[in-house]
Formats: structure tokens, sequence, C-alpha cells
């Protein structure tokens, strides 16, 4: 609350000495020009020029000082306690009861993973970065020599033996006891900013990393459009035509039962989690991950960082999922953007994760 109204003080004495900037010219002018239609002719000239320096003024102590929120020295990202906090309340909305020690093991979801030789399990929630971090695991591990030239190769042969399901297929036993001392992480993302991404790869025309999804943007175009199957599917294999955001969000609320089991990229982030069986050793919001992931990096001995562009020395509200989130969202209808909030209702819940249309978008709510 304290850093709160610091930032609001300091924005409220900038755009007082922007209008008493407008004030002083233009009294200052009237005393110099003696002729009325020459006078009013300036001053209006001076009123316009300063208006214009005074909405550019706002503009930028906007971004800076609500930039400084979460970027200057009093107001460091959030830590690993206060995530954690959350984290619980997150659990105790659920209803969920945690059994410890944490046994993972049995865990059965395909995209949590074991690198033993780093000792690190790792959660990959599409969206999330998780290819990334796929590549730089199988790096520390080993079993990757330096970049790969198609990301999406990391999903395949390359991880699947790590997969934790497979665990006892894979390992015999061998490593039974060292995954018990294995730390975990997760990376998490706020909901539109991931269901903005997840479109732009998947269903959108757009050329991204990795592939789109045919069948679903088939599926999309016959229900949204009402289009025949023989006339869609050539025209979608060339990409002439692909769905519409809306024509998404329409479909991600019509047939979420569809949408929600048919690719994991389009699937609530809390329910990779299996909360009643495991907890995690490190959370990271992809919203600060260049600085938080360096804790977890010291801890597992690993001297590299994420590749990606996600915060590196950028403001996180610039990246293009996040512009695009604000803008598309922004353009739909509310009633509409009521029910796609519903059916992620969980995940918004999971770190109190603001809405499209907040100062701090993409940041967590409660942080702040």
């Amino acid at each position: 609350e304290d850093r709160s109204k610091q930032w609001y003080q300091r924005r409220v004495r900038g755009h007082y000495n922007a209008v008493q900037y407008v004030t002083v010219s233009s009294a200052v002018c009237t005393m110099i020009f003696p002729f009325r239609f020459l006078k009013v002719f300036v001053i209006l000239l001076v009123f316009y020029i300063s208006f214009s320096r005074l909405y550019q003024d706002i503009v930028k102590r906007d971004f800076v000082l609500s930039w400084r929120i979460f970027s200057s020295a009093d107001n460091k990202v959030p830590s690993q306690k206060w995530i954690k906090e959350q984290l619980n309340r997150f659990y105790n909305a659920l209803n969920t009861r945690y059994h410890p020690p944490s046994n993972w093991t049995n865990v059965s979801v395909p995209q949590s993973y074991y690198f033993p030789e780093i000792n690190v399990i790792f959660t990959g929630i599409p969206k999330t970065g998780c290819s990334h971090w796929k590549e730089l695991f199988l790096q520390a591990e080993g079993a990757l020599q330096g970049r790969l030239d198609y990301l999406p190769d990391v999903h395949d042969e390359l991880s699947l033996p790590y997969r934790l399901p497979l665990f006892r297929n894979v390992w015999h036993g061998v490593h039974d006891e060292k995954i018990t001392t294995a730390t975990s992480l997760v990376a998490l993302r706020n909901p539109w900013v991931r269901a903005m991404s997840g479109y732009r790869q998947k269903l959108s025309s757009e050329k991204t990393q990795g592939n789109t999804l045919p069948r679903l943007q088939v599926e999309i175009l016959r229900t949204q459009r009402n289009m025949s199957l023989g006339w869609v599917i050539p025209r979608v294999a060339t990409m002439s035509i692909t769905p519409t955001f809306e024509e998404f969000v329409k479909y991600t609320v019509l047939k979420k039962d569809n949408i929600l089991v048919k690719d994991p990229h389009f699937r609530p982030q809390y329910t990779f989690l299996e909360v009643d069986q495991v907890r995690y050793d490190y959370v990271i919001p992809m919203e600060f991950v260049e600085s938080m992931s360096k804790e977890f990096f010291t801890k597992v001995g690993i001297n590299m960082s994420l590749p990606g562009s996600y915060d590196k020395q950028n403001d996180p509200r610039q990246q293009a999922s996040v512009v695009k989130a604000k803008q598309l969202f922004s353009t739909l209808d509310q009633h509409l953007v009521d029910k796609f909030y519903e059916i992620y209702k969980w995940d918004f819940k999971l770190l109190d994760y603001s809405n499209f249309s907040d100062p701090i978008f993409p940041f967590p709510n409660s942080y702040f």
C-alpha cells in the first residue's frame, strides 16, 4: 500500500508540473504580445503545444512509473515464499489435500520429466516456455549439444525417455533413491497471454516456432463458418484461410470439452500440477523468468540462461503475445470474454493473475 501511495503521489506531482507549464506559458504570452488577434493566435498555439507536451508527459510518466512498481530497487520481483503462500491459497480454494512427501514416481501427467544427471524434475506446461526449458535441461543433462535447428524436435525422441510416467520402465530402479532428493520446477503464465500465444502458434497464419494444428483449424472453421469438409481442408493445408482470434474464443466457449481434451496447449495450467501428490521447490512466473530463474540455476548447478525472449532486459508488457492479448481481447464482446474467463478461472487464481484491462497486466495482482 505504501509503494502504491508513493507511486500515485509521484504521478500526480508530474501531471501538476505539466499543467503549471501551460499556465505560466499562457501568462507570459499575454504580457509580451499586445495586439488582440496576434495575442489570441499565440495563446492558442501555446496551448496546443503545451497540451501536446502534457499528453506525452502523462503517457510517459504512466508507463515509467507503473513499470517501476516492480522493477525498482524498492519493489523486487516476487519471492518463492510469496508465490508458495499464494499457491496455498489456491490449494485451499480447490479444497485439495496434499499428503507429503512428494511422490514423483507416481505422477501420470506426460508433461512431467526427470533428468537424473542434473537431478531436476520439470513439469513442462505448454505455452509457458516449455520447449526452451526442455532444450536447456537436455543440454545440461549432456543429451543435447548446442541449440536445435528446429525447436519442436525437443518434444520427440530427445525428451521422451525422461518422461516421469515412463520412469520405472526406463530406469528400472536405478534412480529410485536419487529422485527423492531432486529439485522440482514448474513455470506458469498469465492465462490471457498463454491463450493468445497458443492461438498465434497453433491456429493463426502467423509464422512462429512450432507446428500448427490443422485438424483443430478445420474444426473451428467448420463450426464457426459452416464450411464443408471438402472445401476447407485444402485451404487450411495451404494456409489460405485460418481461424480468426474471435472464432478461436467462440469455439473454446462452445466446445470447451473438445478443445481442452484434444490438445494440451489449451488445457488449464492447474490440471498439469497433480497437486494432491506433489509440491514444487520452485514456481516461476514467466513474467519474471530472467530474474527468478537465477536462484534455481545456482541451486542445481546449471551455468546457463533460458533461451528465448521472455523478460530479458525488456518490459514484459511489450512482448508480442501480451500486446496482442490486450488488443484482441479488448475487441471482443464482454459476455464472450466472461465465458472464456470461466473456463480458465482457476489458472487466474493460481497466482492471482491480472486482467488484460489492468495497468499491471500481465503481472500477478496481489503482489502489487
